[in-house]
Formats: structure tokens, C-alpha cells, sequence
């Protein structure tokens, strides 16, 4: 467990030092993007796909959650990637929501019932498996090819196809802009600053 939490410390100091990847670098990254094994939520047919790198324990991951359940309703499709780097429940809350049956289920588990005085995802922690240990480190290592150095990272297609990258959570009022969808009514008083 040591040697994962040095692991993690220095995917994160190289994460916080992230080069920008040059544009004609973006789509082959959005291609990788496309692969990578994700929980699907929203449209099953998409009027726009956004993608969120998330850490289950990320209460700016939680915020935009709450914020795009909206957008999911008018036809926007989010495949949440997950990354495990918060804490040490990250990777165990990351597992419980990717091997789980149902993982729309699961990731609202956690959003359900996150613990904002704690930092503390909502969903109980189970072990992790190999498989899903390397596919943690892998959508780690590809969030920071696109730049990305920290939870809520998004990535999604402008309306002239270009790829889009942003770290940290947007303004309710940018929304439009990143989900190609009209705005959307959101009166949440946990996104009250976010406007």
C-alpha cells in the first residue's frame, strides 16, 4: 500500500506540471478517450457525449454531477472515467461503482449520499480487482495527457468538432457552451455559488 501511495504522489506531481497536449494531438487522445471503459449515464441516444474524469471522493466531481442530471434529462450522455487519487477510499469506492451490476446505480449511490463535512464519497468501499487497478492507473495516466490535473476533468466535442478540455468544475452558465444543450433549470441550493 505504501509503494501505491508513493506511486500516487508522483502521478499527481507530474499531473500538477501537465503540458498541455498540442491540438493535433487531441483527437488521437479523444480516440483513446472513446476506449476507455466508463459508467454510462444520460441518453442512451445523445444529442451531445460529454466525458468526466471523476474521483468518487471529489466534491467538486459531486458538485458537477448535480449539476449535469439536468442537462442527462434534456439529452446529453456523460461517461464518467474514473481516476483514484484523493485518498485511499478512492480506489475502493472507484471499485464499487465499476463492478457493480448496475453502475448508473452505483455512481448515484455515491452521489446520493456523499458526505460534503468529509470529502467522503457515499458508496461502501469493496476490493478492488487487477483488472480494474490497471484500468484506474491507465485513465489516470490519459487524464494527464490531455492536461488535465485534477477532478473534475471534461472533455467533450464543440459544435465544429474540435476537442475541448477543461479541469475543474464550470459555471453553471458555461454549461450550455460544453453540452451543445439550451440551458437548463437547476435550483439546487449546493450549486447556489456555482452560477
Amino acid at each position: 500500500m505504501l509503494l501505491r501511495a508513493i506511486a500516487c504522489v508522483a502521478l499527481l506531481v507530474a499531473s500538477a506540471h501537465a503540458r498541455q497536449p498540442a491540438p493535433a494531438e487531441l483527437p488521437a487522445l479523444y480516440a483513446a478517450l472513446e476506449e476507455s471503459d466508463a459508467v454510462v449515464e444520460g441518453s442512451a441516444t445523445p444529442k451531445k457525449v460529454l466525458y468526466v474524469f471523476f474521483d468518487a471522493n471529489c466534491w467538486y466531481c459531486h458538485l458537477t454531477w448535480k449539476a449535469l442530471q439536468a442537462y442527462e434529462k434534456a439529452g446529453l450522455q456523460v461517461r464518467w472515467v474514473p481516476v483514484a487519487y484523493q485518498k485511499d477510499s478512492s480506489t475502493t469506492k472507484a471499485a464499487a461503482i465499476m463492478q457493480a451490476k448496475d453502475r448508473v446505480a452505483a455512481l448515484r449511490d455515491n452521489e446520493t449520499a456523499y458526505r460534503a463535512e468529509s470529502y467522503d464519497g457515499g458508496i461502501a468501499p469493496v476490493k478492488v480487482s487487477k483488472a480494474l487497478e490497471s484500468q484506474l492507473e491507465a485513465n489516470f495516466g490519459l487524464m494527464d495527457r490531455f492536461g488535465v490535473s485534477g477532478t473534475p476533468g471534461l472533455v467533450w466535442k464543440d459544435e465544429k468538432g474540435r476537442v475541448q478540455v477543461r479541469t475543474g468544475m464550470p459555471r453553471l452558465s458555461q454549461l450550455p457552451a460544453i453540452t451543445g444543450l439550451p440551458a437548463q433549470k437547476i435550483d439546487d441550493p449546493e450549486l447556489k455559488e456555482s452560477r
